[in-house]
């Protein structure tokens, strides 16, 4: 008969944890027998780690298969020094994790070393200062203390449900991509296409019915392969996706029991992503960090309660933050908290930066999106790591989607949401999630990690993993199979409770006593109908729990807590409330019963019912406001932070002064003296000084266009995290310019006003004024450049105005200066003085009025000046052929498969290709021809390009370089030997990325400067040439491309370029079709390389594959890659190393960096040569199936711990070489010694002599010539690219064109139909002229900075494969724009022109006018071409653009004619193309045969005074109709020359050349 169970039955689970267990058991005892009644006999003991059997120790993790007993041996049988050493390692790891008096009395009997300890201990808190001593007992044991005197964050349960997420998208078959030519078609056939083509569109289902919930203090992953939405999911939580137009998303999410509309969310809510890792660059680290916090932390130290600064004290002596201090800490940045964020910082800190960021302010919730793309597993650990314990401490959550995830980072998480095709997959513990795939038929192989497991399956790989006798399943039916387990059941009791409830799961923690009864603590809050007769609660708790401890629970046991689920041994989590009512006390009377003979790990969820206002609900309130300033202190906050960006950028500002004393000085020398002369001449300089210091000061503000535009992504982040109001942003910008802009206009005005001798009566007060209206002026352009930034996605610039006759004989009474302003028609202001000021203040308050509201209502998602523009929004047909082929079709076993269309693609796919690009066919003869000759070939199995075989031997390499700061030179690597057969790969890893990848260049022939390089490589027993790259692949980790290329253009123009000019273009056509069908690109081939960023997301595999597929198109012997599946998931890297594993089966070398790969990634390596940390060869040698010759090498060396079957092979031989996740250390032993004393070290040598000696390859000779192609192939596709650019690049050559309109259409209009028959009219006329030159001149020759910059990279990885000459750059650029500008000015000359009646006599004029307008245009453009080239950055090409067009301006003789001109200048009239631009223009406008007119009589326009308007400008200009012609040839050469000058600059500067990047 089973014995009744009464309340007052305890069971006491001390825990897991041996050291803790010891310490618990006693006192655990001894209050049992001071609790327990005598007929109390059913209380047991749940005994903790150390005393369970082999069965049950096997299946716990941490044990892997050592005992207790063999440790204590080891231990026993160390030497003194050893065991000493082991102990201090312990003593420190303890004490890092809060376990500082666990680990005293673990060490209480051995006196002696505790004494020691304690001293050493002593000594090194003496040496402590600031916050290094509140951390000197461990990070873990500062924040316990630390959260017990600051106030508490709001814990939240946050429950969502029924989330369905769908996106509009267009389902056209054919998605086009913006060109010129379809801009120009769309003015007319636009409205034609809108009648007759129907927008078809559909939603796609990106999420679909998502429910679950995260519990505070958890660390819950989110897995899943790339378009299943897990970053949207992210997105939703952070309250970053809405419903929209072109969206709809459905269902709730509730926070604590509050809507999303009671919170803010961005108060309560972080979220981090790779794509938010954008900071300031003109800022340290420590000063980026100081601002977040000041936006984000509301406790500050002024702040701080006496308790707080009593436990601070140390940090604030020292005048440190103690919240800056510890988030620098434990993210290790504290190392390079001065380092300006721009300057030298790894992509790793940048990321951790971002983190860093949001870590400063006080969040409940942090949502990380792939923090840390790219770094390396150790980095990752670290991160989440610090992150695991922040949350365990705060009771915040933590929500991660991570790519490439290792098993120690995996084992860190609590919970798993497994995500396919939008649905939930596995959402439960994450102990739990392999054996639950188990039960579905999926067995999970020892050297393949969780992480990995998990995407294989929901990928469509997981065949691979299924158990005899079961079948795969699908995506629809994995969904079912959750939804009928009781994880799901378990997931809707909590979503469906009515009482408000926290979720905690309870791990290794000691001393609880759990019982059957009713928790009388809520019998008034839980309705008698919801009462359960029995429940498994928490009924006791050792008092000594809670004191110290670890941090494997996600929060603190209380008594009453009603446990709901419970885990022995490491089972399946068994939930006790998710069965009928009926049966759940049973369930838990069951467990009870198995409490007392459980023998090792137990894991318990508990939920703990709380009322609606919990005890922290005051805390509440501060958390309601948008944002943690007031208004004006925030604006303080910015101001502060952008004086420190005005300090950081002194040699800006002081480029800036210098640029106005130097246009100050060249326009007062250029007018000096003329303001005290009173002839009419005289007067007319004098007021076009007026125009020209207006030019200028304006110019001076365009170098700020870029500076706000590059701090414009960063502003997006911080206001949607409401770091500050886009107002107080706004003010702080207008405030910071205002000293800036003022000492310009003063240094301006004082160079200009009395070299120029302008008035200096009544005391100065026209000097003043004149200053004054200088200053508006340039703050006004500073207020319109900064608006210009808020509405435009790339830059864009505008500017000028200006001209001059008898008056004093019409106005004899007034003075000559009024005389002067009445005769030339100048509004007489002078009864209102306030006018001028007035109206440039106002015109400066709207300029920011509206930058506010631009900045408030506009976001621009793409900073890049060069992306290319779809023609359909959505854009995403390609999402639906992705979405489909991956998770209709992948269900099968795809290794064979993939592998054999790799290897023989279809005759239907390469014909396919052949007619669905008429275009792309017709290059290389026509499509039908090709089919033609392709079928016949098909037929004829000549499908490729013969690949030159090849051996790569290198012996004893090293490379030095010298220390920064220091003459001592570092090794890189040092004694590396090795070779590599065709048709193998090898992996080189270990050491670091800087090492590894220093190695591959210099096995590739790519040596980096600053080092020195020594010992032999041989290619087919020949020394490297410079003709190696001909034979070579480089697959750079940066994936630069064109982006105006599609896909099959950026493999043609490489194969164009790369392969020899003996093979044919029909052979060349279907080699890279054959790539395109290996790399799976053929989907993508006519897709634009830019735009695949609209893809689904597998957009950085995409890249990756091209990056790979271009190098391959070049049909190399050898393929290098570095880091080829760095940030890619687990479906991604087995595609990329299946298909690099098929690339070289066809006697291709591939060589490859890998940084800590997992042991299926490194098993599709053939041989792996490993370095140690300090760049030694630690191995090079076989791999084997699963690493097991390289497993066998390494446990077969010496002191090397054993190795057991359920470690990671990988992650094993990377600890033991000091180089592994969890800790970095020194290796257990000297292995570049003991591979040098190896008997595989001599069989390495011997191969190497035997393949240099060997007659079969030296037969095979590499080419000499350098570049395959001929020059003139060379040029024809350089040209070619770069005109793609252009025609494609529609931001850049339609926006020029569009800008050439407006201003054609603007002047027009205000000159429209200009009569100059008077002095006024001449005047305008030669204005019209004088502006339009300036403008396009400015503006051609400003733009093509940028635009060269941004293709600026390829041409980098173009030079280093040695595709080409490097004259052929610039030379494409040079002729590329030109079909560009004749459009353009043909736009401005025939709109203006014609509304204004200037050149518009004859066709011959007209034709004349625009032909030297477009001269001119391009001359400027060289000209600006020619700086960017010469100047090492393009901010001092922009300097040096903006002087020497003002200077050019001020002498064209337009401001002030060459006869008063002084003897200095006139060498910039006759330099200047603007001089013979305008007085061809003037001379084309103007000219009429007045001798004709003496004789027979004519229409030529006469003045006031009769005399001719031609022959009055002619004599005050110099002009002539013969000298048109001549002034047509200067502006001809200076093209040239300015051309040739570039092109000169871009081969001989050494920052032109790749080498020095």
């Amino acid at each position: 008969m089973e014995k009744k169970i009464v309340p007052s039955d305890v069971v006491w689970w001390n825990g897991d944890h041996p050291v803790l267990a010891s310490a618990y058991s006693s006192a655990s005892q001894s209050f049992r027998m001071s609790t327990s009644s005598p007929a109390d006999e059913s209380v047991i003991m749940v005994p903790a780690r150390g005393t369970e059997t082999p069965n049950t120790r096997a299946k716990m993790p941490g044990i892997v298969g050592c005992t207790s007993p063999e440790v204590r041996l080891k231990i026993g049988g160390a030497s003194p020094e050893t065991a000493k050493r082991v102990a201090v390692r312990l003593y420190e790891g303890l004490k890092k994790h809060g376990l500082q008096g666990e680990a005293e009395r673990a060490f209480r009997s051995e006196e002696k070393v505790m004494e020691e300890l304690k001293e050493v201990e002593r000594r090194k808190e003496e040496q402590l200062m600031g916050m290094e001593y509140l951390l000197r007992d461990g990070f873990v044991s500062f924040l316990r203390d630390f959260a017990k005197i600051t106030p508490p964050i709001p814990k939240q349960m946050v429950k969502f449900s029924g989330i369905r997420y769908s996106k509009k998208v267009d389902t056209m078959a054919h998605i086009g991509y913006e060109t010129f030519g379809s801009k120009l078609l769309g003015w007319f056939l636009g409205p034609l296409r809108s009648l007759f083509n129907r927008n078809r569109s559909n939603y796609i289902q990106i999420l679909d019915g998502i429910e679950g919930y995260i519990m505070p203090g958890s660390m819950t992953l989110v897995l899943g392969p790339p378009g299943s939405g897990k970053s949207t999911l992210l997105e939703i939580l952070a309250g970053r996706v809405q419903g929209k137009r072109d969206s709809k998303l459905e269902g709730y999410v509730i926070y604590n029991g509050r809507s999303a509309s009671e919170i803010r969310r961005s108060r309560l809510i972080a979220y981090v992503s790779s794509q938010l890792n954008k900071h300031i660059p003109f800022l340290s680290v420590r000063e980026t960090l100081e601002f977040a916090r000041e936006c984000t932390q509301g406790l500050r130290p002024e702040n701080f309660t006496p308790q707080m600064r009593k436990f601070f004290a140390h940090a604030l002596v020292e005048g440190q933050d103690p919240f800056l201090e510890y988030v620098l800490e434990i993210l290790s940045l504290k190392r390079i908290e001065h380092h300006l964020v721009g300057d030298s910082i790894s992509d790793i800190d940048f990321q951790k930066l971002t983190t860093a960021e949001l870590a400063m302010g006080t969040y409940s919730i942090l949502l990380y999106d792939q923090p840390l793309s790219g770094s390396d597993p150790a980095t990752t650990y670290e991160l989440v790591d610090t992150i695991r314990t922040i949350s365990r401490i705060q009771q915040s959550s933590a929500v991660m989607v991570l790519n490439q995830l290792s098993q120690d980072v995996f084992d860190l998480f609590d919970r798993v949401i497994l995500l396919g095709e939008g649905r939930v997959l596995y959402q439960g513990p994450r102990q739990d999630a392999i054996p639950y795939f188990a039960t579905l038929g999926y067995m999970k192989p020892s050297h393949v990690e969780s992480g990995e497991f998990l995407e294989d399956i929901v990928s469509g790989n997981g065949m691979q993993y299924l158990a005899p006798g079961s079948s795969s399943l699908r995506l629809s039916e994995l969904a079912e199979c959750y939804h009928s387990s009781n994880h799901y059941k378990d997931v809707l009791r909590i979503l469906s409770g009515e009482d408000f409830m926290r979720t905690y799961w309870i791990e290794s923690e000691p001393g609880i006593g759990l019982s059957l009864k009713t928790p009388s603590k809520f019998d008034c809050t839980i309705s008698p109908e919801r009462r359960r007769e029995a429940e498994l609660v928490v009924a006791k708790l050792s008092t000594k729990l809670g004191k110290s401890g670890g941090i494997e629970s996600t929060g603190r046991v209380q008594v009453g807590d009603v446990v709901t689920g419970i885990s022995i041994n490491d089972e399946e989590l068994q939930y006790l409330v998710v069965a009928a009512r009926s049966s759940q006390q049973e369930r838990a009377s069951h467990v009870y019963s198995m409490l007392r003979h459980a023998r090792g790990h137990i894991r318990l969820q508990v939920e703990r019912y709380e009322d609606e206002e919990d005890e922290h609900e005051s805390q509440w309130k501060q958390f309601q406001g948008p944002y943690v300033q007031r208004w004006w202190k925030s604006t303080r906050t910015l101001i502060h932070r952008q004086f420190k960006i005005s300090r950081r950028l002194h040699m800006l500002i002081k480029l800036r002064l210098f640029q106005a004393c130097v246009l100050g000085l060249f326009a007062g020398s250029l007018f000096y003296k003329l303001g005290g002369q009173h002839t009419q001449q005289s007067m007319n300089s004098v007021r076009a000084l007026g125009f020209a210091s207006t030019m200028s000061i304006m110019l001076l503000n365009m170098v700020q266009l870029p500076l706000y535009m590059l701090q414009r992504p960063i502003f997006y982040k911080h206001k949607a995290q409401r770091f500050f109001r886009t107002s107080s942003y706004v003010v702080a910008h207008s405030i910071v310019n205002l000293p800036q802009t003022f000492i310009e206009a003063f240094l301006y005005t004082v160079c200009v006003y009395f070299l120029a001798g302008l008035s200096v009566s009544h005391y100065g007060a026209a000097f003043f004024q004149y200053l004054a209206l200088l200053f508006l002026v340039a703050y006004l352009g500073s207020s319109l450049f900064f608006f210009l930034s808020a509405v435009s996605s790339i830059p864009e610039t505008a500017n000028a105005l200006a001209d001059q006759l008898p008056y004093c004989n019409q106005s004899p009474h007034l003075t000559v200066g009024k005389a002067y302003l009445t005769f030339s028609q100048v509004t007489d202001i002078s009864g209102k003085t306030w006018l001028p000021y007035t109206i440039l203040v106002g015109w400066t308050l709207f300029a920011k009025l509206l930058a506010l509201l631009a900045m408030k209502k506009v976001e621009f998602l793409e900073t890049s000046q060069s992306l290319p523009q779809r023609k359909e929004k959505g854009a995403i047909s390609h999402y639906l052929w992705d979405y489909e082929n991956n998770f209709s079709s992948t269900f099968v076993s795809q290794e064979d498969h993939v592998s054999e269309k790799m290897m023989y693609p279809s005759k239907h796919v390469i014909s396919q290709a052949v007619g669905s690009s008429p275009g792309i066919a017709e290059d290389y003869g026509g499509a039908g021809k090709w089919g033609e000759e392709f079928q016949v070939d098909m037929e004829g199995e000549v499908l490729g390009i013969p690949v030159l075989p090849l051996v790569l031997t290198f012996s004893d390499l090293s490379f030095t370089r010298s220390g920064e700061g220091t003459e001592q030179s570092i090794h890189v690597f040092e004694s590396i030997s090795g070779y590599a057969r065709p048709s193998t790969m090898l992996a080189l890893l270990g050491g670091s990325k800087a090492r590894t990848t220093t190695l591959l260049k210099c096995l590739a022939g790519r040596t980096p400067l600053g080092g020195v390089f020594t010992g032999e490589i041989q290619a087919n027993g020949s020394p490297l040439s410079s003709t190696f790259s001909r034979v070579v692949g480089y697959v750079e980790r940066l994936d630069a491309h064109q982006p105006y290329l599609s896909v099959r253009e950026a493999l043609q123009f490489s194969a164009g370029l790369r392969l020899d000019c003996s093979i044919s273009s029909m052979s060349r056509y279907i080699h890279v079709e054959l790539v395109l069908d290996q790399l799976g690109l053929k989907h993508y081939a006519n897709q634009l390389v830019g735009s695949l960023r609209d893809a689904t997301g597998k957009t950085f595999e995409i890249a990756k594959k091209l990056t790979i597929a271009v190098e391959l198109a070049a049909n190399p012997s050898v393929l290098f890659l570095e880091e080829p599946i760095s940030g890619l998931d687990s479906a991604g890297t087995s595609q990329i190393l299946r298909i690099l594993s098929v690339i070289s089966a066809f006697n291709r070398i591939v060589v490859a960096t890998l940084n800590h790969p997992n042991t299926r990634a490194l098993s599709y390596f053939h041989q792996a040569l490993i370095l140690t940390e300090g760049g030694h060869q630690a191995y090079f040698g076989p791999v084997g199936f699963n690493c097991s010759e390289l497993l066998d090498y390494f446990t077969s060396i010496p002191m090397v711990p054993q190795y057991f079957q359920n470690q990671n092979p990988v992650s094993f031989i990377m600890a033991v070489l000091g180089l592994g996740i969890k800790t970095r250390g020194s290796a257990v032993t000297n292995f570049a010694k003991a591979y040098q004393n190896s008997a595989l070290f001599e069989v390495n040598i011997k191969e190497i002599s035997i393949l240099n000696n060997s007659d079969e390859f030296k037969r095979l000779k590499i080419a000499r010539s350098k570049y395959p192609a001929s020059y003139a192939r060379q040029a024809r596709l350089v040209l070619m690219r770069t005109q793609r650019f252009l025609w494609r690049n529609v931001q850049y050559t339609y926006g020029r064109l569009i800008g050439c309109i407006m201003i054609g259409l603007l002047m027009g209009s205000l000159y429209f139909h200009i009569e100059y028959t008077d002095t006024y009219g001449v005047s305008s006329r030669s204005l019209y002229i004088c502006m339009q030159c300036i403008l396009i001149g400015v503006i051609s020759a400003n733009n093509v900075i940028p635009q060269i910059g941004t293709d600026r990279l390829v041409y980098f990885r173009e030079r280093r494969a040695g595709m080409y000459l490097p004259i052929w750059y610039p030379v494409s650029w040079a002729i590329g724009e030109v079909p560009y500008f004749i459009l353009a000015t043909l736009a401005l000359v025939g709109l203006g022109n014609a509304m204004a009646g200037i050149a518009t006599q004859s066709v011959m004029d007209f034709i004349m006018y625009w032909s030297t307008l477009f001269v001119f245009t391009v001359c400027v453009t060289y000209f600006g071409m020619m700086l960017t080239f010469l100047a090492p950055v393009p901010t001092l090409a922009a300097f040096a653009t903006s002087i020497v067009t003002s200077m050019w301006i001020s002498t064209s003789g337009s401001l002030v004619l060459y006869s008063d001109m002084k003897f200095y200048c006139k060498w910039m009239f006759w330099s200047s193309p603007f001089q013979y631009v305008i007085n061809t223009l003037t001379s084309i406008s103007f000219y009429c045969d007045t001798e004709e007119c003496k004789s027979v009589g004519c229409k030529c326009a006469k003045l006031a005074d009769g005399a001719y308007v031609w022959d009055r400008v002619a004599s005050l200009r110099s002009l002539s109709r013969e000298r048109i012609t001549l002034d047509v040839a200067v502006l001809s050469g200076m093209c040239l020359l300015f051309a040739t000058l570039a092109f000169i600059f871009f081969v001989v500067l050494k920052h032109n050349s790749p080498l020095s990047k």
